[in-house]
């Protein structure tokens, strides 16, 4: 069963930082960060129960090649991403540790 992926308007805007960040350095270090993080998005579509609840309902998946976490929850027939975060930097407390 394939879900539907949204996508909160506070993660699009650090997922714009992010990207912004990694294009100063290079096009091609953006371009395969977008490609992991889009590679993200469709397994935790496709298999969100593969990932461990961390607090409440929210789960975390994280980038393979580069340090970042997606938090999010399944609501309904949707896959809510709610953060995309640096793993140096510890979730908000709403997401847990």
């Amino acid at each position: 069963m394939s879900y539907r992926l949204v996508v909160s308007t506070e993660a699009l805007a650090e997922t714009a930082e992010i990207y912004a960040y990694h294009k100063e350095i290079g096009q091609a270090l953006a371009d395969r960060f977008e490609k992991e993080l889009d590679a993200c998005y469709g397994y935790i579509t496709r298999q969100p129960a593969g990932f461990q609840i961390r607090k409440k309902n929210y789960r975390h998946a994280l980038l393979h090649k580069f340090r970042y976490r997606v938090v999010f929850a399944v609501i309904g027939q949707d896959v809510v991403v709610f953060q995309v975060r640096h793993m140096s930097r510890k979730p908000s407390r709403e997401f847990g540790p």
